[in-house]
């Protein structure tokens, strides 16, 4: 066999298994793969949760907070259509948010807002003092920073508003108080609660979809 079948044969050999690996993951991958981060917290009924509460088979755990103007209407948006692409998938995955405002949100304020997306019963909004909040925002890479305008009274209601026209209320509601400016990752932790991938805004919800199906196949 000359040397230019056998380099031809030798390529082929390795297309053939390149092609027919596995189906890598999109999102930023931990290598090495890590344990995810505990905490102890509470939803958006009141109950006490912690990682091991979730009984799903992945975790998709990101950072709201229910007074956002843009971002988390956005990241909200992105997930309840990875969501729908899972379809009964969707059923094995707990959909986390942890918020990023311990002032403002109140267990019955995440409540009003996963009812104003319809997400109530399917996703858990995890609230709790500072001091319980910011040791998980220390151990996702959490750095929530408030931007004060003229200060009203945090505790004073605000509209109740739809989710398409959410963004437009929130922002006019805000202008007197203040933003939390942060970021909002989503972390994907796998049913042995190992941190695996993560996405950042803009999500591409195939991509997530995507990531969360093999992730569920193992």
């Amino acid at each position: 066999m000359n040397r230019v079948l056998a380099l031809a044969l030798a390529l082929l050999a390795a297309s053939a298994l390149a092609c027919g690996g596995p189906d890598p993951l999109r999102g930023t991958v931990f290598d090495p793969v890590r344990d995810a981060p505990a905490f102890a917290l509470q939803d958006h009924r009141g109950n006490p949760v912690s990682l091991d509460t979730y009984d799903g088979d992945v975790i998709a755990l990101t950072f709201l907070y229910t007074y956002c103007p843009d971002l988390c209407p956005a990241v909200t948006s992105r997930l309840r259509d990875v969501q729908r692409l899972l379809g009964d998938e969707s059923a094995r995955v707990n959909f986390v948010a942890v918020s990023v405002d311990p002032e403002r949100d109140t267990p019955e304020r995440a409540r009003e807002y996963l009812e104003q997306w319809s997400l109530d019963d399917r996703w858990a909004f995890l609230t709790g003092g500072e001091a319980e909040l910011s040791s998980v925002w220390r151990a996702y890479f959490i750095d929530p920073t408030q931007i004060e305008w003229n200060r009203a009274d945090p505790t004073s209601s605000l509209p109740t508003v739809t989710p398409r026209r959410g963004v437009d209320a929130l922002r006019r509601a805000i202008a007197a108080r203040y933003e939390v400016v942060h970021s909002a990752p989503v972390y994907l932790i796998d049913a042995d609660r190992r941190l695996r991938a993560l996405f950042t805004p803009p999500l591409d919800p195939e991509d997530v979809a995507h990531d969360i199906r093999l992730l569920l196949d193992e």
